[in-house]
């Protein structure tokens, strides 16, 4: 562990890592807990500035979570829904931190991958698990509270 929160050992954030901060920290928990991977300090596309890609950068586990909930899927599949299924605009996190995320959910238990045959040589296949599916249950009861709050202040700031 590195003094940052989290939960397990592979760097994969669990939703009570974020329980009542009040802050999205990425699985590394450094610079503030704003940029990608916790680094930066800021909210945008690179980790500066407006709302966007920092934050869809730690959505990221629970969107893998839901798309995989839907079944079975190889991750060229997964980065294909990422667009429509994040909850931000903006830029999209790169192809190597989706597989690198796979690969830590997978670690920590959360997913199970296997080799499927077919053209090219065949592709990884990822399923969710038992304890993903309990991991992502806690992601959506962080999400809600998140959204009540955002709500709050929506309505606050209209008054």
């Amino acid at each position: 562990m590195r003094g940052c929160g989290m939960r397990r050992e592979h760097g994969v954030p669990w939703p009570e890592d974020f329980a009542d901060s009040g802050l999205w920290r990425g699985p590394h928990g450094m610079g503030g807990g704003h940029g990608p991977h916790g680094m930066g300090g800021g909210h945008g596309p690179h980790g500066r500035g407006g709302p966007g890609g920092a934050r869809q950068r730690n959505h990221l586990v629970p969107t893998l979570l839901v798309l995989l909930r839907k079944g079975p899927q190889h991750g060229y599949a997964l980065l294909g829904k990422l667009e429509e299924t994040l909850p931000h605009s903006g830029a999209m996190p790169d192809v190597s931190s989706v597989y690198r995320t796979l690969a830590d959910l997978a670690e920590e238990g959360a997913v199970t991958s296997h080799w499927e045959a077919g053209e090219g040589g065949g592709r990884r296949v990822y399923e969710l698990t038992p304890l993903g599916d309990e991991m992502l249950e806690g992601w959506l009861a962080q999400l809600e509270t998140q959204y009540e709050r955002l709500g709050r202040l929506i309505k606050l700031g209209r008054e």
